[in-house]
């Protein structure tokens, strides 16, 4: 092994315990690096890093409490490229949970190192990091630029003389030719080494070209094979809730990302995904629940934004319908607090207007009246004065939130200007038209409260027909809505029961049993529904 040059080379040592720092900068010193800057403030790192190529950073995960550690450090790193490939970044920590570990990996440190180590363990770590960097060297330079032919040549020098960077070469070479659209040449590779120890990019490549076929059956295949196989490797389970999704099951693709949580918890863009995904399913209480973790853990990362509050708030909103006086008073509070930090710290005329109006609506929902009509008036004013500093997409939530409030024909002219101004702006207008093809509002979502509720009272009525009906009608709305679901399920059963020629309710049954038997075996709502899976599969046996 050549001989490491580390007297050219620049150290940055991020720890928050001085005598650790010194420790490090003293073993910096002892490698022979003439250049070794030290932190224990992230500000203080990004700033420097923004400014300096390092070519050795030691990076501490724990920098202190209720502020970014080490992993929210590399993650923004990364993400503004304040570091290159040549740069060896290796992650120290004390923090040795699966959770922990498998979030800072996500962002790929160069090596990582547990507490305690010897000095001896660090300098085989670096070591180990330059031997590969100086190895990879041309082929990280042909990335840089771009150039993917070199790229494919170089990584084939390295695999033909068996090279212990191997399957790294391989897999760069493969996602190459898939991004030069060279698919067949990429399968190829994908095919040789998809059974192959350490190479599970093979399967997900394989998976990808399936689903560039439409071929979701397979690319579902492909990457349970991997889950299956390797229940760690976290970018499978994001790959294949991207295939149900594809294929229209957001319940699936929801559950699957569920999974991953479980795993690896602290990963934002998978919980943010996952919140969304439990918005368009319609299950408000999970996504009010991974909003307000999204919101948590995003404060001290590259994830920050504006979004956290809006969409913890809105589907907030959407749940308090159905919690308990106790707790919606204390999530409401919370709501107001993050409302009332999100104005101070992101402080323009448009958060303003839509943190007003999701405050009317909090009023509104733990019924205090004349705050909801000070905060509605507030943020009518506003926007008023301001409304050409707003962006379309502020435009669009902002219009929901009237609509919510019942003001709805002032909202239809604001999405009626937007429209005439973006007239050419196809995603805009679609999101304008689904807007205007779902109108409901608050007030609409509490008569389809009514219905579900006298749906239920009809029934203890026996009055199975129109019980149907009015169980129907809250369905329409709510076309996700488990709860529903399950007591429209129940009445159906129960009328088919007393009366066998109503056919039409056992088939609607069949159909609402279809669509649920997603619910997990944890759910609250499981145990009733099995009772009612296992009553229809009776009756039909019987008749």
């Amino acid at each position: 092994m050549n001989k490491i040059e580390y007297s050219k080379m620049r150290f940055l040592i991020v720890e928050s315990i001085s005598q650790s720092r010194d420790a490090l900068k003293l073993f910096a010193n002892t490698l022979g690096t003439l250049s070794v800057d030290t932190s224990n403030r992230a500000s203080d790192v990004l700033t420097l890093c923004e400014k300096i190529q390092f070519d050795v950073i030691l990076l501490g995960y724990d920098l202190g409490e209720d502020k970014k550690n080490g992993q929210h450090i590399l993650e923004e790193l990364r993400s503004k490229k304040f570091i290159s490939r040549h740069c060896a970044i290796v992650m120290i920590t004390a923090e040795v949970s699966q959770a922990m570990v498998l979030a800072a990996l996500e962002h790929k440190p160069d090596e990582y190192l547990a507490k305690p180590y010897t000095l001896n363990d660090l300098s085989i770590r670096l070591a180990r990091c330059f031997a590969k960097k100086t190895a990879m060297l041309d082929i990280y330079n042909a990335m840089d630029n771009n150039d993917s032919q070199q790229v494919i040549s170089l990584c084939q020098d390295i695999i033909s003389i068996n090279s212990i960077y191997k399957n790294e070469c391989l897999g760069i070479q493969s996602r190459q030719y898939f991004e030069l659209k060279q698919f067949d040449k990429a399968r190829d590779i994908y095919q040789t080494y998809a059974c192959s120890p350490n190479c599970q990019w093979a399967a997900i490549g394989l998976g990808k070209i399936a689903l560039l076929d439409h071929d979701y059956d397979l690319a579902v295949d492909c990457f349970n094979t991997v889950i299956e196989n390797n229940p760690l490797y976290l970018s499978a389970y994001d790959w294949l809730a991207n295939t149900y999704q594809l294929n229209k099951e957001p319940l699936l693709a929801a559950a699957i990302l569920e999974n991953a949580l479980v795993v690896s918890p602290l990963s934002v863009p998978r919980l943010e995904k996952y919140a969304d995904l439990c918005l368009t399913n319609e299950n408000f209480d999970k996504a009010t629940q991974a909003f307000a973790k999204t919101e948590a853990l995003a404060f001290h990362s590259v994830h920050r934004k504006p979004d956290n509050t809006l969409h913890f708030v809105e589907a907030l909103l959407e749940s308090m319908t159905d919690l308990e006086p106790q707790k919606s008073r204390r999530l409401s509070n919370k709501a107001f607090k993050l409302l009332t930090d999100m104005v101070r710290d992101f402080n323009t005329i448009e958060i303003k207007i839509h943190s007003k109006l999701l405050a009317a609506r909090l009023y509104d929902k733990i019924k205090d009246p004349r705050l909801a009509k000070e905060a509605l008036k507030e943020a009518e004013l506003l926007l008023i004065n301001c409304k050409n500093q707003i962006s379309p997409v502020g435009t669009i939530a902002i219009a929901k939130s009237l609509i919510a409030m019942g003001k709805k024909s002032y909202a239809d002219n604001l999405l009626t200007e937007l429209a005439h101004v973006n007239h050419d702006n196809s995603p805009i207008l679609t999101q304008i038209n689904t807007i205007a093809d779902k109108p409901y509002g608050d007030q609409e979502k509490i008569a389809a409260q009514s219905a579900l509720e006298l749906g239920v009272s009809l029934y203890k009525k026996h009055k199975y027909g129109l019980a149907i009906d009015k169980l129907n009608t809250a369905l329409v709305h709510f076309p996700n809505h488990t709860g529903i679901k399950l007591n429209l399920l129940q009445v159906l059963l129960v009328s088919f029961e007393k009366d066998n020629e109503r056919v039409g309710d056992l088939a609607q049954a069949e159909m609402l049993i279809k669509a649920l038997t997603l619910i997990d075996s944890t759910s609250e709502f499981y145990i009733r529904f099995k009772k009612l899976s296992d009553k229809y599969s009776d009756m039909t046996k019987i008749s």
